[in-house]
């Protein structure tokens, strides 16, 4: 049991792959201490991992774990917003599966294939903008990987990109909390959820065909989803889902800087009319693991051997620089025993992500950033099981333009300082990526 158990530390402040080769040698499953001085398993290997995330008997519910049911786990603990909800997110059983329906017909195959026009239009305006803000280092995290999938999301639920601002800001408070953060927690929360009623209330005065008005048509004349469910549906969707994508793009940039052969691979492909060609050397895994549903790999078909260098960019940023570091969290429904660990009924178990994707026993060499890694699409990091991410697809497509785009139009992109990494337990990523776009000519001006 956890109370017996001496715990290995998990703090916001910690560098992922340093984190991650630490735990590796701790074992699969392992107790961990988070901030609050909170206790919790966490699996952080590959298999463990996997089988955490799809265990039958771990629920994401929080009303099973005792210590949050107590007060124990006080409403003010810094990760109190990530583990609880009236979300899909936090939901387990019957009522996951019912607000999933509700969301999920707006990312499957068809409508996320016919956003790809309109994806490549807004990532070309955003380069546009780039290149007439003049020589000199640019935030690529503020002007490019952020404002894409802000536009295309707004886009997808009908609302004003303005809409996102104030919500943004709410949310990097939750998922990058301060020593004394419990008043900005709450502060954080009201700010969400006035906004969040307010553009429910303009969108149910004026619903258009958008799947905000979608979603509201089910919670007026089904009574499918409470008015707090609703909330939480539109917050998860419109925040959290493309917030994962800002650091998919950004680390995906990050790790080229830091690896000169796969950047030169990645220049040439761009230097060649967009990289239509196949990623050299590329080796793939079989096609079954493509399923798109979350039981194994990513939500795509097809053979990745005969992947363009920039899905090979993705899927590579994907496994060794997960934009979730842990997922946080299920709870056990009965005693159970998990890569020979018994976790006790109620007990918190978290995922590490980031971790299973550097583990050492699925990749040869795994801290290398590799575009041609035959095991380049097995990880984690859209989750798996019943809670696989309803976005990854969308995730995937827009992550693959927007990089292909930034490459093609600036094919001597340079790093411009090193940037500082976001500290969280829950997100993985840098606050801000400065770059230079033409790296000769912005180092003179500049």
């Amino acid at each position: 049991m956890l109370t017996h158990c001496p715990l290995f530390p998990l703090v916001p402040q910690a560098e992922p792959a340093e984190e991650a080769r630490r735990l590796h040698t701790e074992g699969g499953l392992i107790p961990v201490r988070l901030p609050g001085d909170v206790a919790a398993w966490a699996a952080v290997d590959h298999t463990t991992a996997q089988l955490v995330l799809g265990h039958p008997e771990l629920t994401k519910d929080a009303a099973y774990w005792p210590d949050l049911v107590s007060g124990r786990v006080p409403d003010h603990w810094e990760l109190i917003a990530v583990i609880r909800g009236a979300g899909m997110l936090h939901a387990g059983g019957d009522d996951h599966r019912r607000l999933r329906k509700l969301a999920s017909s707006a990312f499957t195959r068809a409508p996320i294939a016919a956003l790809e026009g309109r994806i490549t239009e807004i990532a070309g305006q955003l380069l546009d903008d780039l290149a007439a803000a003049g020589p000199g280092p640019v935030d690529l995290r503020e002007r490019f990987a952020h404002r894409l999938p802000v536009r295309v999301i707004c886009e997808v639920l009908g609302v004003p990109d303005t809409a996102v601002a104030g919500l943004r800001a709410a949310f990097e408070r939750l998922v990058t909390p301060q020593e004394d953060g419990a008043d900005d927690i709450r502060l954080a929360q009201a700010e969400i959820h006035r906004s969040l009623t307010a553009l429910i209330a303009a969108k149910r005065a004026e619903p258009g065909d958008d799947l905000t008005s979608a979603l509201i048509q089910a919670r007026d004349d089904g009574d499918q989803l409470s008015e707090e469910e609703l909330v939480e549906t539109l917050f998860l969707i419109l925040i959290a889902g493309h917030e994962t994508t800002v650091n998919l793009i950004t680390n995906a940039v990050h790790a080229l800087l830091h690896h000169p052969g796969m950047l030169a691979a990645v220049r040439d492909a761009a230097l060649e009319g967009g990289g239509a060609g196949t990623c050299p050397h590329a080796q793939g895994t079989p096609p079954d693991a493509y399923a798109g549903d979350g039981s194994t790999g990513d939500a795509t078909t097809g053979d990745p051997a005969d992947a363009d260098i920039w899905t090979a960019l993705v899927d590579e940023t994907l496994r060794f620089s997960s934009p979730v570091r842990h997922a946080l969290m299920r709870y056990a429904v009965k005693d159970v025993d998990i890569a020979g660990v018994r976790v006790a009924r109620g007990e918190p178990v978290l995922a590490g992500l980031y971790a299973a994707g550097r583990d050492p026993g699925r990749h040869t060499d795994p801290d290398t950033f590799d575009l041609t890694r035959p095991t380049r699409r097995d990880h984690l990091a859209f989750g798996h099981g019943a809670h696989y991410c309803l976005g990854a697809r969308l995730a995937r497509l827009e992550a693959g333009i927007a990089l292909k785009a930034l490459f093609t139009r600036y094919p001597g992109l340079e790093a411009a300082a090193e940037p500082e990494r976001l500290a969280s337990i829950s997100v993985q990523g840098v606050a801000a990526l400065p770059v230079y776009l033409n790296a000769a000519a912005d180092r003179q001006s500049g």
